[in-house]
């Protein structure tokens, strides 16, 4: 027996959203190769530069989700290469989700690569990659739901600014996203920087 879905797939919700992320990327690679050219002029104060970053915040998985994560970022001599794992649940729960014994999770890990500008006291940054995403989920069956574990690629790509009180602590703001095919999202969260 197969089962098939009741609801209805607007096609232009599946073709809009990656189109948009999509754009968005090319809008972060060109402000990142403007970058570089100009701190071809002067040195990058990031340079030879690593912090950690933790925090929590919201993204938009599964309607509403919440979400924790840490990254690990090092500015080498043109390049900046970032560590970043995160995990969401959901938090509120879509008018159309008909399973909600169990919530929905993500778990990913990524490595990306960017660049950025600071000065003494502040920083901003832009990275884009790739990773792994390991999605738990309820799903419906014909015996009733099934929680499910599916494992996909995804293109992480992430924007941050921070300050620094002193010289190894500060706050950041961070807005993220992942385009992947299970649970492709956008969200930002708040989150404490160190540097050693």
């Amino acid at each position: 027996m197969i089962y098939r879905s009741n609801k209805n797939i607007n096609s232009q919700n599946l073709i809009g959203n990656p189109i948009k992320c999509l754009h968005s990327l090319i809008i972060l690679a060109l402000v990142l190769i403007c970058n570089s050219v100009f701190s071809q002029i002067k040195d990058n104060p990031l340079k030879g530069k690593k912090w950690f970053n933790v925090g929590v915040g919201a993204n938009s998985a599964d309607n509403v989700s919440w979400q924790g994560m840490a990254s690990y970022t090092k500015r080498g001599e043109s390049i900046s290469t970032q560590l970043r794992m995160a995990f969401s649940q959901e938090l509120i729960e879509s008018s159309m989700d008909t399973c909600t014994e169990r919530k929905n999770k993500l778990a990913e890990i990524g490595l990306l690569w960017g660049d950025g500008w600071g000065g003494r006291n502040w920083y901003v940054h832009a990275s884009v990659g790739f990773g792994m995403n390991f999605r738990f989920y309820c799903a419906n069956a014909d015996y009733g739901y099934r929680y499910l574990t599916a494992v996909t690629i995804g293109v992480p790509a992430q924007i941050e600014a921070g300050t620094f009180f002193n010289k190894h602590w500060g706050l950041a703001i961070v807005g993220m996203g992942n385009w992947n095919f299970r649970a492709p999202y956008a969200g930002a969260t708040l989150g404490v920087v160190y540097r050693p």
